[in-house]
C-alpha cells in the first residue's frame, strides 16, 4: 500500500503546474552574472497551424475550457508582449490563453501558448508578480523545453477506476461515488495531468523568467512575492479538496486488495495501475525538490543580480488593481462556481440543493451567462438534482456551436444518451474524437454502441485504433471493462 500512499504527494506537487515542479540548480546556471547573458537560446521553430491546434487541444482535453474574460486575457497578453520585446533576437511569438481553473498556476506549450489560470487575478497582488509567472512560462517556450507527461501514463487507469466506482451500482457507497465524481473535476485534471519539467529546465525558466521580467521594466521583488502568494493560494486550494483526495486514495487502495482468481481482467488492470504508480514515484524522486528551496534560491539570485532594483518601489500595482476591479463581478461569479464544484464533492446530506441552485444562477448571471466554467457548475447542480434535460441545456448555452472542452462534451453525450438521444450523442462524440485526436473517453463511449449495432467493420476499426493508442487499456478497448466485473462481485 505504500506505493499508493504517495498519491497525495503527487497531487500536491502538481497543483500549480509549473509552480510546484521543483528542480535543483544545474550546471547551466552561472555562479556570477545574469543567466540571460550566458544562456544559449535555441533557434525558434516555426510551428504549423496544425501543431499549434494540437497543443491547444491537448489542454482543452484536460480542462473545463477557456475563460472568455477578454480584458484580463488582453492584459496578460500585454505583459507577455513586453517580455517578448526584450528577449534575445529571434525569440518566438507567443499568446496567452486564459483557462477556467480555480487553483494557482499556469502551463506553457512550446508551440507558443501560455495557458494562464483565471485565478491568477485573484491571488496575485501586482503586475510584477504576474510578470514573473508569465516570464517563467514564456522561458519554457523560448528555450523550447519539452515536458515529460509522467502522469499521463496513470490517467487511463484513473478513468478505469472511476468506471469501477460508478459501475458498482449494487453497492454504491459514498466512497465509491465520490471517487467517481473526481473524474472531470478540477482536482483530477490538475493533480494528474499537468506536465513535469526536467529539473534543469525548470531552474532555467526560473532564472531566465526573472531576467526577462526585470529587463522588461518589472521589479525583481515580484518573483519572491509571487512565491509567497502562490504558496498561500496553493495551501487554500489543497485544503479545500483534501478530503476528496483522501477518498480517492482510499478507493484505489481498496482496489489493490485481492479480487479472486476469476477476475483476470480486473487483476490485470490493478497490476498495471500499481506499476504505473510505482514508475511515477521513481521519476518524482529524481525530478522534484522542496518548494521553499526554490523560493530561497530565486530570492538569493535576485538579491545578487538586482539589488538596486529591489530597493525601488513597486510601480505596477495600480494598473493591476484597476483591471481586477473592473472585472470584479466576473471573478466573483467564477469564485461562486468553484465553490459549487467543491460543495458537490461533499456528502449528499450536507448539501442544500435549493441553495446551491440559487448560487449557480448567480454564477451564470450578467457577464458570465455563457462561460464554460460557470455553466459547467450549473450543469453539475442540475445533474445532482436529477434534472438531466436542464443539465444538457446549461451545456448547450456554452459557446456558439464550436467543440467544447472534452469533459464538457463527454458529459453532454452521456446526458443525451440517458435522455434517449443516442444518435445525436454518437454523432457529436465522433466529431469530438476527431478534434481531440481520439482520447480514451471517446472510445469508451462509442465502442459499446457500435458493437451493439452489429457493424463489425466499424467495431474492428475502433478496437484497432483504441489498442494502438492505449495498449495498457486492452481490456477496455475490447469492451471488457473491469467495472462490469466489479459490479457483479
Amino acid at each position: 500500500m505504500k506505493k499508493l500512499g504517495l498519491i497525495l504527494v503527487v497531487g500536491a506537487m502538481t497543483l500549480t503546474g509549473c509552480v510546484k515542479d521543483m528542480q535543483f540548480l544545474s550546471d547551466s546556471i552561472p555562479e556570477k552574472g545574469k543567466l540571460i547573458d550566458t544562456v544559449s537560446i535555441p533557434e525558434a521553430k516555426k510551428y504549423t497551424i496544425e501543431e499549434i491546434h494540437s497543443a491547444k487541444a491537448m489542454v482543452m482535453a484536460q480542462s473545463i475550457g477557456e475563460a472568455p474574460i477578454n480584458e484580463l486575457q488582453d492584459y496578460a497578453q500585454g505583459v507577455l508582449d513586453k517580455i517578448i520585446a526584450v528577449a534575445p533576437v529571434g525569440a518566438p511569438k507567443a499568446e496567452v490563453v486564459l483557462i477556467g481553473n480555480s487553483g494557482p498556476g499556469a502551463h506553457a506549450a512550446r508551440e507558443g501558448v501560455v495557458f494562464l489560470y483565471h485565478s491568477a487575478f485573484e491571488y496575485l497582488r501586482s503586475e510584477d508578480e504576474l510578470a514573473f509567472l508569465i516570464g517563467h512560462e514564456y522561458s519554457h517556450v523560448l528555450m523550447q523545453h519539452t515536458p515529460e507527461n509522467l502522469f499521463s501514463m496513470l490517467r487511463p487507469y484513473l478513468l478505469t477506476a472511476a468506471d469501477i466506482a460508478l459501475g458498482n451500482e449494487n453497492n454504491q457507497s459514498d466512497l465509491l461515488r465520490k471517487a467517481g465524481q473526481m473524474y472531470g473535476s478540477d482536482l483530477i485534471l490538475r493533480d494528474l495531468l499537468l506536465p513535469n519539467w526536467d529539473r534543469s529546465q525548470e531552474r532555467v525558466a526560473d532564472y531566465l523568467g526573472l531576467d526577462l521580467m526585470v529587463k522588461a521594466g518589472y521589479q525583481p521583488k515580484g518573483a519572491s512575492g509571487y512565491f509567497e502568494v502562490a504558496k498561500e493560494a496553493e495551501e487554500k486550494f489543497g485544503a479545500n479538496y483534501q478530503v476528496t483526495r483522501n477518498q480517492l486514495e482510499l478507493f484505489l487502495q481498496m482496489q489493490f486488495q485481492p479480487k479472486g482468481e476469476d477476475n483476470v481482467l480486473l487483476n490485470q488492470f490493478l497490476s498495471e495501475l500499481g506499476n504505473a504508480v510505482s514508475t511515477i514515484q521513481q521519476n518524482l524522486a529524481a525530478k522534484h525538490d522542496d518548494a521553499a528551496e526554490r523560493a530561497e534560491e530565486i530570492f538569493a539570485y535576485g538579491m545578487r543580480e538586482y539589488m538596486p532594483e529591489r530597493a525601488s518601489r513597486m510601480v505596477h500595482k495600480d494598473a493591476f488593481d484597476s483591471v481586477v476591479k473592473r472585472n470584479k463581478r466576473t471573478l466573483e461569479n467564477y469564485r461562486v462556481a468553484a465553490e459549487i464544484l467543491q460543495t458537490l464533492e461533499s456528502d449528499d446530506g450536507e448539501i442544500d440543493l435549493r441553495v446551491l441552485e440559487a448560487d449557480a444562477r448567480k454564477a451564470v448571471s450578467g457577464p458570465t451567462a455563457s462561460h464554460p466554467y460557470t455553466r459547467w457548475a450549473f450543469a453539475k447542480v442540475r445533474e445532482r438534482q436529477g434534472n438531466l434535460k436542464k443539465a444538457a441545456q446549461n451545456i448547450d448555452l456554452i459557446g456558439n456551436g464550436e467543440i467544447l472542452a472534452l469533459p464538457i462534451e463527454m458529459k453532454r453525450a452521456e446526458i443525451l444518451k440517458s435522455l434517449g438521444n443516442t444518435k445525436t450523442a454518437f454523432n457529436r462524440v465522433e466529431e469530438v474524437a476527431t478534434y481531440y485526436d481520439w482520447p480514451l473517453e471517446t472510445y469508451r463511449f462509442l465502442y459499446p454502441l457500435v458493437k451493439a449495432s452489429g457493424n463489425k467493420v466499424r467495431e474492428n476499426e475502433l478496437l484497432i485504433g483504441c489498442v494502438t493508442r492505449y495498449p495498457q487499456q486492452r481490456a477496455m478497448c475490447a469492451g471488457n471493462s473491469p467495472a462490469g466485473q466489479m459490479a457483479g462481485m
